[in-house]
C-alpha cells in the first residue's frame, strides 16, 4: 500500500485552526458553566423566595386562627359572665328578701316568741343633771408624764 502524502497542504494552518476551535470551545464551556450556576442560582433563590412566602403565608394563617380562637373564648368567657351575673342579680333579690324587715318581725314573733313593745310598757327616765365624762387624775404625776400629755393635747388641738 502506498502511503498517500500530500505535500501541497500546510498543516500547520490546521494546527492552529484547531488551537483556536480549542480556546473557542474552551470559552463556550465556561460560558455555559457560567450559565450553569446562573440557572442554579436563580433555582436556589426561586426556592428560598418560595419557602419565604409559605413561611409568611403560614404565620398569616396562623394568626388568624388563633384570633379565631380567641375571640371563641372571649365570646363563651362574655356568656358565662353574663349567667354570674344574672345569677348574682337573684341571690341579691333572695337575700333581700330573706333579710327584709317582715321577715325579721316574722321570725322573731315565731320563732323567738318576742313580741312589740306597747305603750305602756315604755318608761322614760328623767335625769336632773348634765352628765359628763371627766378625766380623773391621778395624784401622783411626774414631770414626764405631764410633758408627754401636755404634747399629746397640743398635737391633738393642732389635728395632727
Amino acid at each position: 500500500m502506498a502511503v498517500n502524502v500530500d505535500l501541497a497542504y500546510d498543516y500547520e494552518k490546521y494546527e492552529q485552526f484547531s488551537e483556536q476551535e480549542d480556546e473557542y470551545a474552551a470559552k463556550i464551556r465556561s460560558k455555559r458553566s457560567a450559565n450553569k450556576r446562573r440557572r442554579n442560582a436563580a433555582n436556589v433563590k426561586i426556592i428560598l423566595a418560595a419557602l419565604v412566602f409559605l413561611g409568611l403565608l403560614s404565620g398569616v394563617l396562623y394568626g388568624k386562627a388563633e384570633k379565631s380562637r380567641l375571640y371563641a373564648e372571649n365570646t363563651a368567657l362574655e356568656n358565662e359572665l353574663a349567667v354570674l351575673n344574672n345569677e348574682n342579680l337573684s341571690l341579691q333579690s333572695e337575700l333581700a328578701q330573706q333579710t327584709g324587715l317582715t321577715k325579721v318581725e316574722e321570725y322573731a314573733e315565731t320563732k323567738l316568741g318576742l313580741q312589740k313593745l306597747d305603750k305602756s310598757q315604755i318608761e322614760y327616765v328623767e335625769i336632773q343633771e348634765k352628765t359628763a365624762a371627766q378625766r380623773v387624775q391621778p395624784e401622783d404625776q411626774n414631770v414626764f408624764i405631764r410633758l408627754s400629755e401636755w404634747w399629746e393635747e397640743t398635737l391633738e388641738y393642732l389635728g395632727l
